[in-house]
């Protein structure tokens, strides 16, 4: 069942984390159980906060390996509270940062679309990446232990993404590699098999609790196209699919 629980940070945990462009930070947070978790905190606008919590419920009722969502208390304000998992994002695994721009970087970033490529996960991402309008899907918010993907930062969706240049990243990397046209053609598959009902029951949850208002319908308005955006956005295997 579909359920996004209450947090309360406690104070003087925190501290940065991730590559300090987006303000997160590690911590530990209480649950309204009475858990203790260590989690990832970030703080926003209330519709930034409300796309965190939408995206990641909805995403994990589609199978993605999505960090248990938290909403959490802050005083008067309300933050957005992601599990911990431990590992690192694939631009720390593969120390892309370190890596002066030149042959030695292009072959590291090719590694990074390859992998990317190569998680079992990745045409289901794509494909819920488009009906969330992610246009921010990035290395740095892909999540790998070397084992596992997990799929994080998800601020910039919804109507949000609109202020932004309009791409699909995830298919973007693909691209890069030989997978291009099976992930493309599991793409379609995912988009046409999605629950729609899960649409609305995570509308429902983040609406009852921030007080937003039909944060669904972003979504809702766009599921019956996500198919063809996605054969859009390959347009050298469209005659494939």
């Amino acid at each position: 069942m579909m359920h996004l629980e209450t947090a309360d940070l406690i104070q003087g945990t925190e501290m940065p984390a991730g590559d300090g462009q987006t303000g997160a930070q590690r911590c530990i947070l209480i649950t309204s159980s009475g858990v203790k978790r260590a989690a990832i905190l970030k703080r926003g606008t209330l519709s930034e906060i409300a796309s965190e919590c939408f995206c990641a419920l909805l995403l994990r009722a589609w199978g993605l390996n999505t960090p248990d969502p938290f909403l959490v208390r802050l005083g008067s304000d309300l933050g957005f509270g992601s599990a911990d998992v431990g590992y690192p994002n694939l631009k720390q695994t593969l120390g892309l940062e370190t890596i002066p721009y030149g042959p030695a970087r292009t072959a590291a970033e090719q590694l990074a679309y390859q992998l990317t490529a190569g998680f079992s996960s990745t045409p289901t991402a794509l494909a819920a990446d488009e009906a969330i309008g992610n246009r921010d899907r990035n290395l740095g918010n892909i999540l790998w232990d070397g084992k596992e993907e997990a799929w994080i930062d998800h601020a910039m969706c919804l109507e949000a993404g609109k202020s932004m240049k309009d791409y699909n990243k995830l298919a973007l990397i693909v691209q890069q590699t030989n997978k291009a046209n099976a992930i493309a053609q599991s793409a379609v598959a995912q988009a046409l098999s999605f629950d729609t009902t899960a649409i609305s029951e995570a509308g429902n949850i983040v609406d009852q609790m921030l007080g937003t208002n039909d944060i669904a319908d972003f979504v809702a308005d766009r599921i019956a196209s996500v198919a063809n955006l996605v054969i859009a956005r390959f347009p050298s295997t469209a005659s494939l699919i």
